[in-house]
């Protein structure tokens, strides 16, 4: 009786003959485009351990084997040290930007960069941090992890007038709710009275745009 496996590996095999063009596809879109490879040449990289267990030799019409692996995981190398490389010179424009920045000239960066320069500044201070950069977030832009552990979470808003008590109220709910052990929002416009009112006493930070910039400049001096 055939398995399933005896069955996939022909199928695999034909497949992986045109893996530098599946791994390319994702350039048709700009956006992650690089990320987006990565996460292809990944899927494709399972693929092609499971074809080492087939016990049939790799039949490649078009780049002969072994070439054919070696450039494949070549290539991977190459992907993946990019995507770190990018990483770093993003970083180091992001950080650079933030520190010849003031309160006012937040106002002009677009929700998405306000949003991962709130992230590079925990991630220049030692903790983990990732920008959600998704719907269904439930208002949290950035997650941010600590050394021990602890899970903080993050919200940005770029606002002309100041943030009001419902706002942190229902930030507060989404922080127990993600069972987070503190939340913080980051306001260009700062906060009303009474939203400072209401945070004290909580696990909440509430940050307007001077401080968001004065902890940048912190920074710098360190």
């Amino acid at each position: 009786m055939v398995s399933l496996m005896d069955m996939l590996f022909p199928i695999f095999d034909i497949m992986f003959d045109f893996w530098f063009v599946l791994i390319l596809a994702p350039l048709q879109s700009r956006k992650n485009g690089l990320r987006n490879m990565i996460y292809m040449w990944a899927f494709w990289a399972v693929i092609r351990i499971v074809l080492f267990f087939s016990p049939e030799p790799l039949t490649s019409w078009l780049i002969p084997e072994p070439l054919s692996t070696i450039l494949f995981f070549i290539v991977g190398f190459v992907l993946i040290a990019a995507w770190f490389v990018w990483k770093y010179i993003k970083s180091g424009q992001l950080r650079k930007k933030a520190f010849g920045m003031s309160a006012k000239d937040l106002l002009d960066l677009p929700p998405g960069e306000f949003e991962e320069m709130a992230a590079e500044l925990y991630r220049a201070r030692g903790f983990e941090a990732r920008k959600t950069g998704a719907s269904g977030d439930h208002g949290v832009d950035v997650v941010v992890k600590a050394k021990n552990g602890k899970v903080m979470i993050v919200q940005c808003k770029r606002w002309r007038k100041p943030v009001g008590e419902p706002i942190v109220r229902e930030f507060y709910g989404v922080m127990l709710h993600e069972k987070a052990a503190h939340g913080t929002i980051i306001a260009t416009s700062g906060f009303s009275a009474q939203a400072i009112e209401w945070a004290k006493g909580k696990p909440l930070s509430l940050y307007d745009g001077d401080r968001f910039i004065e902890m940048w400049q912190k920074l710098k001096s360190q």
